[in-house]
């Protein structure tokens, strides 16, 4: 559900008032539980108990729920349904059976290590196969907590709702209950808006997440060669144009072996030619949602974006090395999953097998308007970003159901079956997202991305000022 609110402080009375008597609410199934994401600016109001306590009470709707359990987050930004790239303040609420939905929900976590210290808390949403991790908003500014997650239960067998208990955690796992689940990553559709800088290139020497060498023209070179110069290209025509506000972030493409699929082959043969020089924004805006639609076509086959964190000239013995972000997870992994990448990583199964395709782009200075998909609500995680999104022909208004999701301002974690060097990947493209689509439906048509989700939705804030 997603309402589109005045310029003026909004208080969570109105809130409830917008969506109270709305059919959604009816909860026919007798659900006792929901999760609820707000941006910042709600943060301390997790922790007033008659607040939560009438939220409670509202979720319950209409069955017989003596207890009513409630996790509550706080999100760097929400997001908007698919087809949109803007981002929002706000509230999304998921709700559902405890036991189902938040399993083991009231069982105390081990405490964190320290190698996590510093790390905010996550929610992991489970979507079938795939689940999403969301690291959530710093929030010491706002309610002197690094981040927010509290579970509260709540007592609704008397007229005013009671809090009967709450506790902190820095993690919590949530079973999404879509009307089918999602049977693979494969049918996790990404969206990520980028422009290519070269031509797909095979790996010829790599170890772990560093490349050495790539094939050019039949010849191997060092991994950096060609991705320096067009950069240093790039910025010198910079000068005169003004296209780049700053430095630009770098990503790579790894694919498997082209010669291993028909279809990638013909892909490969149909991408986005890369840019050779600075075009206009117009010119930008197609030519990331032409580069998006190709991009999503080999994610879906395996394909992952690695973001470029150092490498090139001035290295000495290791010029031309390029290095790769190695975190594929939020929290920082066990000695034993330690030990098993490397084996892995060993074996020619780490982040660029020999043999794999390596593709290089550059984060989008100028965004498009949409997705080119169809504007429709479901589930939808993804990265927030700073570049500023065009103005919407039809800005979000009104009442709208059955959509969920979040974004992070640094990164999101997927994991599941099917990903090439390991059971876990990290996004971080700015203005990234992932979402649910149909699995039967053709690859890259304008296809119907939403399952069924009947008891969530969103209400959106525009200009809120609380």
């Amino acid at each position: 559900m997603i309402l589109q609110a005045s310029s003026q402080a909004v208080s969570y009375q109105e809130l409830f008032e917008n969506v109270r008597g709305k059919k959604i609410l009816d909860n026919p199934d007798g659900h006792n539980a929901a999760v609820i994401l707000t941006t910042p600016s709600f943060a301390r109001d997790l922790e007033n108990a008659d607040i939560m306590g009438q939220f409670a009470r509202l979720m319950a709707g209409s069955a017989d729920v003596d207890k009513f359990h409630v996790l509550s987050a706080v999100v760097d930004r929400l997001a908007a349904p698919a087809g949109s790239l803007r981002s929002h303040e706000g509230i999304s609420v998921l709700r559902g059976h405890l036991d189902h939905m938040l399993p083991h929900l009231w069982q105390p976590l081990s405490p964190k290590s320290k190698d996590d210290a510093d790390s905010v808390s996550a929610l992991t949403f489970n979507l079938g196969d795939p689940s999403v991790t969301l690291p959530l908003a710093r929030t010491t500014f706002h309610n002197s907590r690094p981040s927010t997650l509290l579970t509260s239960e709540f007592d609704l067998a008397h007229s005013v709702p009671r809090l009967t208990q709450q506790t902190e955690k820095h993690s919590q796992f949530v079973k999404v209950s879509l009307d089918r689940d999602i049977e693979s990553l494969a049918h996790l559709d990404m969206w990520a808006p980028l422009m290519p800088l070269t031509q797909p290139r095979t790996v010829t020497e790599s170890f772990g997440n560093i490349i050495r060498g790539i094939e050019v023209d039949g010849n191997t070179i060092p991994a950096s060669t060609e991705l320096e110069d067009i950069v240093n290209k790039l910025h010198k025509q910079n000068g005169p144009s003004g296209v780049l506000s700053g430095p630009v972030g770098v990503w790579a493409m790894v694919t498997p072996d082209r010669n291993a699929s028909g279809a990638l082959e013909e892909w490969f043969e149909e991408a986005p030619e890369p840019i050779t020089a600075l075009p206009d924004i117009d010119d930008i805006r197609e030519t990331v949602k032409a580069t998006a639609q190709h991009l999503k076509l080999l994610y879906s086959h395996g394909g992952r974006l690695y973001k470029i964190l150092s490498g090139g000239g001035g290295w000495g013995a290791k010029k031309g090395l390029l290095s790769l972000d190695p975190q594929r997870a939020h929290f920082s992994l066990s000695e034993e999953e330690e030990m098993q990448n490397f084996i892995q990583s060993m074996n020619g199964g780490g982040f660029t097998p020999e043999g794999s395709q390596i593709q290089f782009f550059m984060s989008a200075p100028a965004l498009p308007e949409n997705t080119a998909e169809p504007f429709t609500p479901g589930v939808v995680f993804g990265v927030s970003g700073d570049v500023a999104v065009p103005s919407e022909a039809d800005p979000i208004n009104g009442f709208i159901g059955q959509h969920f999701g979040a974004l992070s301002n640094s990164a999101i974690y997927l994991s599941g079956q099917g990903l090439p060097g390991g059971k876990e990947t990290k996004l971080s493209v700015p203005h990234s997202r992932v979402y649910s689509r149909e699995p039967e439906v053709k690859m890259g048509a304008f296809e119907s991305l939403a399952y069924g989700l009947a008891d969530a939705g969103t209400i959106v804030l525009a200009g809120l000022k609380h």
